[in-house]
């Protein structure tokens, strides 16, 4: 595989003709009941409220949770959610943007192996590319799917290249 960018010096803007493409399920589709069996001894990252708050509620070990606090674009604030992360990263990241600061913290935070929360002033969606990019192979990403359940992408090299290709499409 390609080397991946460790820096990102100005911020990523998704196109429209995209959009379709990051709405189809990258990874497999499971219920809160089976989430446990795949995560198990694993890295585990996860991006969105209710992704990571259903996690934590099942008492499930996460290493990484990006959040924005907003559920469906409604303010939802999970209590349980703001108590996680022995580190906690402050980010601003524009809906259909990846900014600088959120590539960073992502990075950071995975390379940290600490329990980081990354909040997101604006939208946390898209920060499911960097995690793919960054996280160690095997590694389990975990993100929602608006009204269909939640979304397990067990980390592989040809994930990673797909969200290579997805960046580098891009506007910047």
């Amino acid at each position: 595989m390609e080397s991946m960018p460790l820096e990102l010096d100005k911020p990523l803007i998704l196109p429209d003709e995209l959009r379709g493409e990051l709405q189809k399920v990258h990874g497999e589709i499971v219920s809160d009941g089976e989430v446990e069996k795949h995560v198990r001894g694993k890295f585990v990252i996860t991006v969105g409220d209710v992704v990571t708050y259903t996690l934590l509620k099942l008492g499930l070990n996460i290493n990484v949770a990006v959040v924005d606090y907003k559920t469906k674009r409604s303010e939802v604030i999970f209590e349980d959610i703001k108590k996680f992360g022995d580190i906690v990263f402050k980010v601003k990241n524009p809906a259909g943007t990846i900014t600088p600061e959120l590539w960073r913290a992502v990075r950071d935070a995975i390379e940290s192996k600490k329990k980081t929360r990354i909040d997101v002033e604006g939208e946390e969606d898209l920060a499911v590319l960097p995690a793919v990019l960054f996280a160690p192979q095997g590694a389990m990403v975990i993100y929602g799917m608006p009204n269909t359940g939640l979304v397990i992408l067990k980390v592989k090299d040809e994930d990673k290249k797909s969200a290579m290709e997805i960046i580098k499409r891009m506007e910047v």
